[in-house]
């Protein structure tokens, strides 16, 4: 439908943090963030239609993540959320002959001005990729990348080289090539030849037996290794967890803090996605666009443990959050805007620190455990489904904490609520 007598806005974490609006026929600037001030364009062509899209000018690092488009009508209103990936392609490679090493030449290829983290390839002239030692990347004043890759080049290597630096978000690459003379090389003696050649024969004789032995002691050390290892990391998170119990706390839920469209129990014990054709709220401009509620808790010391159920839930956010009475400084779920959580978005597990973290869990989470050291600066996540660590943010929290619970952005009347369960006492 028409979505010309409609508001339209787009902002961020909080329905107050404009992007742009448009609303009775025009553009309104007052509500804007300073931040994207004379950088949008609305553009109207397809308002009829019902179509609308803002264009964002002199794009940042800081404008990546979730934005939200919602519309509302006399009658009715509704929104979407979309993530906005930023990347940035950076500077030709510049290659250069850095010495000698393992009896080749040693060859650095460089370059800057990279977001996200670039992949870094050497190739010979067909193409094909060459074995380089480890590469190394890291961030500049302004965020961006610079990375660095070695490649050993030796005579009766390929001396026809490219390093290829490549961006796979916005599938674009920057390749530089090089020749390496045969006079670049260093020159061995007869002498040093013959003398290498004896000491040759004579390990020639005890090399093999020397390798059967050590493959043998190898194989049975890698696999007392391996079940070392599973053993370990079963025992220490079940250590931690029976330890973490010690700290339970009895969290609840803030029903002031909640989002209009979440419904919370009786109990404060659960919430869940409100039934969104439901009654539109009266004030949409009291917590932000993820439908979350804090917990009543709050916690600036000490070490503190709560456990949430999730069933079988597709979509949810779990963590703490910093207490502020200016909520409108939190645009993003991130450490810098004093969100440390993980969640579950898309059929994918992420811990939202900066840069986002993937996770693997080998066994789905049906509840998980929650632990707070707030002197060692710790948050860990656990999966109890199977007692398996999921992750653990490290930072130097800025104040008061509480526990923070979004349970999605969808709601339906068979949508599973996020519930804070009793913890069972192991001492």
């Amino acid at each position: 439908m028409s979505a010309e007598n409609m508001e339209v806005r787009w902002y961020r974490a909080q329905f107050s943090s404009v992007v742009h609006l448009y609303r009775e026929g025009k553009d309104q600037y007052p509500e804007q963030m300073s931040e994207y001030r004379g950088r949008t364009e609305f553009l109207k062509e397809g308002l009829a239609d019902g179509r609308v899209a803002l264009r964002i000018g002199n794009i940042r690092l800081s404008n990546s993540g979730l934005y939200a488009c919602f519309f509302r009508s006399e009658f009715s209103y509704q929104e979407a959320a979309l993530e906005l990936q930023v990347s940035v392609s950076g500077t030709n490679p510049l290659i250069s002959i850095e010495g000698y090493q393992d009896g080749g030449i040693q060859m650095v290829c460089r370059s800057g001005g990279w977001y996200p983290e670039p992949q870094s390839l050497w190739k010979d002239l067909k193409g094909q990729p060459l074995p380089s030692l480890p590469g190394k990347c890291f961030r500049d004043e302004n965020g961006l990348f610079q990375t660095e890759s070695v490649l050993i080049v030796t005579e009766n290597s390929n001396q026809n080289l490219t390093c290829t630096i490549r961006n796979n978000i916005l599938n674009e690459e920057e390749v530089s090539s090089v020749y390496i003379a045969d006079s670049f090389f260093p020159k061995v003696s007869h002498v040093t030849v013959i003398r290498l050649s004896l000491n040759l024969l004579v390990l020639g004789f005890f090399i093999p037996l020397l390798i059967y032995c050590l493959r043998k002691q190898h194989k049975e050390k890698d696999s007392l290794r391996c079940k070392l290892k599973d053993f370990e990391e079963k025992y220490l998170a079940g250590f931690v967890l029976r330890k973490a119990g010690r700290f339970a706390v009895n969290v609840t839920l803030d029903q002031e803090t909640a989002h209009p469209e979440l419904w919370v129990s009786k109990n404060l014990k659960s919430v869940k996605c409100a039934d969104i054709t439901g009654e539109q709220p009266k004030d949409l401009d009291i917590v932000d666009s993820y439908r979350c509620v804090l917990g009543s808790e709050r916690f600036n010391s000490g070490r503190h443990y709560w456990e949430v159920e999730l069933k079988n839930k597709t979509m949810w956010h779990l963590g703490v959050s910093a207490e502020s009475e200016n909520r409108e400084r939190y645009k993003s779920i991130a450490p810098e805007d004093g969100y440390w959580a993980i969640r579950l978005w898309n059929g994918e597990y992420k811990a939202l620190s900066t840069p986002r973290t993937t996770i693997t869990v080998e066994t789905k989470p049906t509840r998980v455990g929650i632990f707070l050291d707030y002197e060692a600066g710790e948050l860990s996540f656990y999966n109890l489904s199977d007692d398996s660590h999921i992750y653990t943010f490290r930072y130097s929290f800025p104040g008061t904490l509480r526990p923070f619970f979004s349970p999605g952005i969808h709601g339906s009347k068979e949508d599973a609520p996020l519930t804070i369960c009793p913890v069972i006492d192991w001492q």
